[in-house]
C-alpha cells in the first residue's frame, strides 16, 4: 500500500507567496524530469561531473561536482552522503541531479576515514576500524564546518544561483541534512531519505531536538519496512514541525531502507526508487534556490550539554557507518 501525506502549514500569507505561489526556482522546472537512469549516469555520462576539494581552514574536503549543460546559473543541491562519497548511487545521483537542470555537490563527510580512495577499498576496511574513527573523529561542528565550506565553495562557481542552496541526504546524511538545516542560514530546503530523526549521541543531537529550529521545506522518504527508523520517530518529528508551521511532506514507500541504492541488490527497489526521484526533482524544482529566508538558528553543538543515548540507539547508530549494512 502506498500512502503520502503531505503537509503544508504556513505561519503567515507573506510566507505562503514566497513558498508556494511565486514561480518555480529553477528554470528547468517547466521541462519533462528526465528519468532516473541509476549505473548509466556514471557509464554513459550526460552532464559534466569532476572532483574538486575545498578547505574549511582546518580539513581539506573532496567532492564530486556536476554542472548541467547549457549556459546561465542554476539552483544548488548539496548531496551527504551515508556510509561512504565513493559509494555508486551517490555519484550517479549527483549526476542525475545535474541532467535535472541541478548544480549538484555531493560532499564527502567521512573524509577522515580510512579506505577513503574507492567504494572497494571501503569494504574492505574493518567494521571496528570505521567504528572507532567516525567515533574519534565525527562531531556535529565539524560537519557544520565542513558543510558551510562546501556552500562557500559553490558560492563561487559562476553557474550557481545565488538562493537558497538544498540538501538532498541519505540515512545517516539525512539526518546530517536535517541539523545543517537549523545551523546554515543559506539552506533553503531539505530531502532526507529514511532519516532517523531520533537518534542522538555524544556525537551530534537528534533532528527531533532541534526540531524548532528547522523552518525550511522538508520533504521525507520514509521506508515502510525499516528496521532502523521507527514510525513513531517519524510521526513525531512530523507532528513538531507541522505544529510550527514548517512545510513538511512525507512519502511513503513499500521498500527496505536503503531502497534508493541501486548498487545494493539485496534492498534496492526500482520501482519506489524511480518514484521517489520524480517526487524529489519535483520538490527540489519548487524549492531549491529560493531567496534565502531569516531565521532563528539553533545554538552550536559545543555549547550544550546532552543526555547519553539509550543502548538500542547507540547500536542503531554505530550501524550506520558500517559498509555492508542497508544504509
Amino acid at each position: 500500500m502506498r500512502t503520502r501525506t503531505r503537509t503544508v502549514a504556513l505561519v503567515a500569507s507573506s510566507l505562503a507567496v514566497t513558498l508556494g505561489c511565486t514561480p518555480p526556482a529553477n528554470n528547468a522546472a517547466t521541462t519533462p524530469i528526465p528519468p532516473a537512469r541509476w549505473g548509466a549516469a556514471i557509464t554513459e555520462p550526460r552532464v559534466v561531473m569532476d572532483t574538486v576539494h575545498f578547505s574549511d581552514g582546518r580539513d581539506s574536503i573532496g567532492a564530486y561536482i556536476a554542472r548541467p549543460p547549457g549556459g546561465g546559473r542554476r539552483p544548488a543541491v548539496i548531496v551527504i552522503h551515508a556510509l561512504r562519497l565513493t559509494e555508486p548511487y551517490i555519484a550517479s545521483t549527483t549526476a542525475m541531479l545535474a541532467e535535472a537542470g541541478f548544480v549538484a555537490l555531493a560532499v564527502d563527510v567521512f573524509h577522515f576515514l580510512p579506505g577513503n580512495a574507492t567504494w572497494e577499498d571501503a569494504q574492505r576496511t574493518p567494521r571496528d576500524t570505521i567504528n572507532a574513527v567516525v567515533g574519534r573523529e565525527f562531531r556535529e561542528p565539524r560537519l557544520v564546518r565542513n558543510v558551510g565550506a562546501a556552500i562557500e565553495f559553490l558560492r563561487r562557481q559562476p553557474d550557481v544561483d545565488p538562493g537558497s542552496v538544498a540538501l538532498l541526504g541519505f540515512c545517516g546524511g539525512g539526518w546530517n541534512s536535517l541539523l545543517l538545516s537549523a545551523q546554515l542560514r543559506d539552506v533553503g530546503s531539505v530531502v532526507a531519505f529514511y532519516a532517523p530523526v531520533g537518534i542522538s549521541d555524544v556525537q551530534h543531537r537528534s533532528p527531533l531536538e532541534l526540531a524548532s529550529f528547522i523552518r525550511v521545506p522538508v520533504l521525507f522518504h520514509r521506508a515502510t519496512n525499516d528496521q532502523w527508523v521507527p514510525l513513531a520517530d517519524v510521526e513525531r518529528f512530523e507532528t513538531a514541525l507541522r505544529g510550527q508551521g514548517t512545510p513538511i511532506e512525507r512519502i511513503d514507500y513499500t521498500a527496505g531502507h536503503g531502497f534508493f541504492a541501486w548498487n545494493r541488490d539485496h534492498v534496492f527497489n526500482a520501482t519506489e526508487a524511480t518514484r521517489a526521484w520524480t517526487e524529489t526533482v519535483r520538490f527540489l524544482r519548487q524549492h531549491a534556490g529560493r531567496p534565502i529566508q531569516a531565521r532563528a538558528l539553533a545554538p552550536s553543538r559545543t555549547s550544550l550539554r546532552m543526555q547519553t543515548p539509550d543502548r538500542d540507539q547507540a547500536t542503531r547508530h554505530a550501524a550506520m557507518h558500517v559498509p555492508h549494512a542497508s544504509h
